[in-house]
């Protein structure tokens, strides 16, 4: 019989230290891509999803400013089909529905995929790091 107690002589602690490794190493190479990416692609991410940027957002060029910009806009678009999304991003604003719609299919997917995933994972696999050091210890 296991406890919380020693946990980390179990399986189950085993199991969430690889999960815990899995989503970090996913996260290190979801930024490897993203920076190495971002630069290449700014400009025809900016130029097709454009309207989904807020009214204040300025279109620098530098590369951690491009990643975030490009992390936004595929938050944005993961949020397109959400009742959250409809009422908070595209209300009143037919042109942030164009614009995603005659996007590109590679463009959304490469905003999504990478750079929303990002967003995603990153602080999951932190706080999941947090939790295996607070056991082990």
């Amino acid at each position: 019989m296991g406890t919380w107690h020693n946990i980390n002589e179990s399986a189950a602690f085993e199991i969430f230290l690889f999960t815990t490794v899995g989503l970090g190493v996913l996260a290190f190479l979801l930024v490897i891509v993203g920076m190495t990416l971002a630069p290449f692609i700014i400009d025809k991410v900016d130029h097709a999803l454009g309207p989904l940027a807020s009214e204040k957002e300025q279109f620098f060029k530098g590369l951690p400013l491009s990643a975030r910009r490009m992390s936004s806009y595929g938050l944005k678009v993961l949020g397109r089909h959400t009742q959250w999304g409809q009422r908070r991003i595209y209300l009143d604003r037919p042109d942030r529905v164009t614009a995603v719609e005659r996007s590109p299919a590679w463009i959304r997917n490469v905003v999504t995929w990478i750079y929303a995933s990002f967003v995603i994972v990153a602080p999951i696999a932190f706080l999941l790091a947090l939790s295996v050091i607070g056991i082990y210890d």
